[in-house]
């Protein structure tokens, strides 16, 4: 590539500008289409890194002078402590730029939106969670009221319980998420569904719900919905699971924070 001081300069307007992309993913919350809502702190840490390391390779004036009062070129400044860095060449490569650059313009030219209906084709939708959930997220659960419960919080009821599919029947619910479907659902099933981040959409789990209602078939994969009923036995294919009988189904938008966290 060019010679130090542009390369200077290159290093000084990637990092810059990486750190703005990030702030702007940051303040607009689109940055948690991809993470935990907990790294919130962690990346307004690393976009204050790249800012002080990014100044850090501000334009230096043209001439600088050595200890006698002769003048000397900034690019042989760079030159020099290049040659002394004990054999290592830290010059910026085209690939290396690429490198840095590629995430930014992707992130510009794709509108980010959350994980929906087709990333469930390679996992495994959970209806039950029996003798996976945590004690303390079981509890948690517990403590909240019917009405108040998301989708992760009625799974790990459910799987703090022997019968679930009994022994929660007639209890109202109202939960929020998108319409996903596959083979097993009957005509008049869906299913209410959310992901469910610890760390990233990389380790993403599904926690959805069955509903009955009349009308399931009218309703679009990834539309986005609250649905208001009682719970009832039933079952998804031979799988007894306990079924949302909706009385009320209305589309909604897709919230500020899509995903759950465990």
């Amino acid at each position: 590539m060019q010679g130090p001081r542009f390369q200077l300069a290159l290093k000084a307007l990637l990092l810059l500008g990486l750190a703005l992309f990030l702030y702007t993913r940051l303040a607009g919350g689109t940055l948690f289409f991809y993470i935990n809502e907990r790294f919130a702190a962690y990346t307004m840490l690393a976009i204050v890194g790249l800012i002080l390391v990014g100044v850090s390779y501000r334009p230096l004036g043209r001439k600088q002078t050595t200890l006698d009062g002769s003048p000397v070129a900034i690019d042989d400044i760079v030159d020099h402590n290049h040659d002394q860095g004990h054999g290592h060449d830290h010059a910026l490569t085209l690939s290396g730029a690429l490198l840095i650059l590629l995430p930014m313009v992707l992130g510009v030219l794709v509108p980010p939106q959350p994980l929906g209906a087709a990333a469930l084709a390679n996992r495994e939708v959970n209806v039950t969670m029996q003798g996976s959930a945590l004690p303390a997220a079981v509890r948690a659960a517990a403590d909240k009221n019917a009405v108040d419960k998301n989708v992760l919080d009625w799974l790990n009821t459910f799987a703090g319980t022997p019968d679930p599919v009994r022994t929660f029947a007639g209890q109202p619910a109202t939960v929020v998420g998108f319409v996903f479907r596959d083979a097993r659902f009957a005509e008049n099933q869906f299913m209410v569904t959310r992901f469910v981040v610890s760390c990233c959409v990389a380790d993403a789990n599904v926690a959805g719900m069955v509903v009955r209602w009349p009308a399931a078939a009218t309703l679009p994969a990834d539309q986005w919905v609250t649905v208001s009923g009682v719970l009832e036995a039933g079952a998804l294919g031979d799988q007894p699971v306990p079924v949302l009988a909706a009385q009320r189904v209305e589309p909604v938008d897709v919230p500020q924070h899509p995903y759950l966290y465990p």
